[in-house]
């Protein structure tokens, strides 16, 4: 029988991803089928139903032809004085007026609710790590609820603008805490498997589908709220981490845990698990003896963290400021607004799905290249079918590419949420992911934005888009492979092997092109397990 001495062994002696890992994964990533569906919302009720401008006093002036005060601001220099919509679609556009003059304030709602968005990624990260991840999860997953609903009944754009911040904090929260939560449960080979889960692209599609049906900003809020409450009801189910719980000292509720997933998976409980439970707890003990608390000052230890750190972060601008910039900007490209949507949901599921083969094949830092020069050179074709195709060709050149585009930054998404969580030890894990976050924070405020200078100078999105993509495919070069390594649970910060040797490491995770598969951590050098941490500090 294999020896048990790390916290990966006895998760294999339970049956790998067994009967309770696939429960707790679904569980866990359902919180996520309405984030999709809520972040997208402001692409919908951003949109400007057609309308008639009423010029005059009371709005009995007649003497305009139908064309001449169709989606027009002023006629013949007169500014309208109202305006009347066309059609059963009701959107924040049409309910405040939000045209004209007043078009900017869709604009700044949308990056209000990323700023929201940006918080929820910032305090989720800190609040997970002290208090647990479920706690922290189910309670934004309540907040969520309760502010869609609120925000369904919003009396002025103002208050509108507050209720979607909070929802964007929510979902900041969320996103941020989602993954690593539930890469705690799972083995090494089974990882990526997150990344590639169809809960937030399907929710995007139900979105594009409730749009159509609902065809209302106000009742869209009230379904996403109903939906979102069979992901809360899964708290009675779920447990903390057992790596957290290890690692906070709380061993008797880890091995219940533990228990839990034995009676689950049909499998006997390993007889160490007590031990290797409470040598992770000896551990961080020894490391919290001075009474230290972990904060994103820990993310940025030396110079190969740092580097890590700064990385990521840029890697989740990209792919944020791309993402949504062609998802809030739907209804500027051609064809059906709601078949646009349910296209860039579902379009994501064959490269997401390809990531979980080509990662685990090539390695984490291989595939995020591919998929990043990809998506350059998809931009890149962007803005030379801008210039160069026919006026009758250009719509559909642009709408191929850029649903294509949203497809590779789907799919380099995938391969960077697992690489990393998997560069950051079990205490400073959600603090690194949700700074990377961060970075998607911002990307996804100044998203609108980037957008928005299409009006002022063609094709300038797709000029930054693809700037941006080479930088970060420049970037993925110099951070290390993590495929096939133990996840780490503390930092050593006592020890002397603070820097790496870069001929060693390369030699460790080249291999001619095949990582080592490491079983006994405990057995390996401690340069070597410092190497492994990618934590040179």
């Amino acid at each position: 029988m294999k020896k048990v001495e790390t916290f990966e062994d006895i998760l294999e002696e339970l049956g790998g991803m067994g009967k309770f890992q696939w429960l707790v994964t679904i569980c866990i990533a359902s919180a996520q089928f309405t984030m999709g569906w809520s972040m997208l919302q402001m692409s919908f009720a951003s949109m400007v139903p057609d309308y008639t401008c009423i010029v005059g006093e009371g709005g009995n002036d007649t003497t305009f032809n139908d064309t001449d005060t169709l989606n027009v601001c002023e006629v013949n220099g007169t500014e309208c004085s109202r305006y009347l919509f066309h059609g059963s679609v009701n959107t924040v556009s049409s309910e405040w007026g939000l045209i004209c003059d007043l078009r900017w304030i869709k604009a700044t709602v949308t990056s209000i609710q990323m700023g929201g968005v940006f918080l929820g990624a910032l305090i989720s990260g800190q609040i997970s790590d002290l208090v647990g991840r479920r706690k922290t999860l189910y309670s934004f997953v309540l907040a969520h609820i309760i502010f869609n609903l609120i925000a369904a009944f919003s009396t002025s754009w103002v208050m509108f603008a507050v209720m979607r911040f909070f929802i964007g904090t929510g979902i900041g929260s969320i996103v941020a805490v989602v993954f690593p939560y539930t890469m705690e449960f799972l083995p090494m080979k089974w990882r990526p498997l997150l990344s590639i889960l169809p809960s937030w692209t399907v929710g995007v599609a139900f979105f594009s589908a409730a749009a159509l049906l609902l065809k209302d900003w106000s009742y869209l809020h009230i379904a996403c709220a109903v939906c979102s409450i069979p992901s809360a009801a899964a708290f009675f189910f779920v447990p903390d981490s057992i790596r957290w719980l290890a690692v906070h000292g709380r061993i008797q509720e880890a091995e219940a845990v533990f228990g839990r997933i034995a009676r689950m998976n049909s499998k006997p409980l390993p007889v160490e698990t007590l031990l290797v439970l409470d040598e992770i707890a000896r551990k961080e003990k020894e490391l919290r003896k001075s009474g230290r608390q972990y904060s994103y000052i820990d993310i940025f230890r030396g110079f190969r963290m740092t580097q890590a750190s700064l990385s990521l972060f840029f890697f989740w601008f990209t792919m944020s400021s791309i993402f949504y910039g062609i998802s809030f900007g739907v209804s500027s490209l051609s064809g059906n607004m709601y078949l646009n949507i349910c296209l860039l949901g579902i379009l994501e599921l064959p490269a997401q799905t390809s990531t979980f083969f080509i990662s685990n094949k090539i390695g984490r830092r291989r595939s995020s290249f591919l998929f990043f020069g990809l998506s350059t050179l998809i931009s890149l074709g962007c803005i030379v079918a801008h210039h160069t195709a026919s006026d009758d060709s250009r719509g559909a050149w642009i709408n191929g590419l850029s649903l294509t585009e949203k497809m590779m930054i789907g799919a380099v998404w995938s391969c960077v949420q697992t690489w990393g969580s998997e560069l950051y030890p079990t205490v400073t894990r959600n603090l690194g992911y949700s700074f990377s976050n961060l970075g998607a924070r911002f990307g996804g405020i100044l998203a609108p934005f980037i957008i928005n200078l299409d009006k002022e100078m063609a094709s300038t999105s797709y000029i930054i888009m693809t700037s941006i993509l080479a930088f970060s495919s420049l970037l993925v070069i110099f951070l290390p492979e993590t495929r096939g390594l133990v996840l780490m649970d503390s930092i050593d910060f006592n020890s002397n092997a603070r820097q790496a040797d870069d001929a060693d490491r390369d030699d460790l995770l080249n291999c001619n092109g095949k990582v080592p598969p490491l079983q006994n951590v405990e057995a390996l050098p401690r340069d070597k397990l410092i190497h492994n941490s990618h934590l040179n500090i």
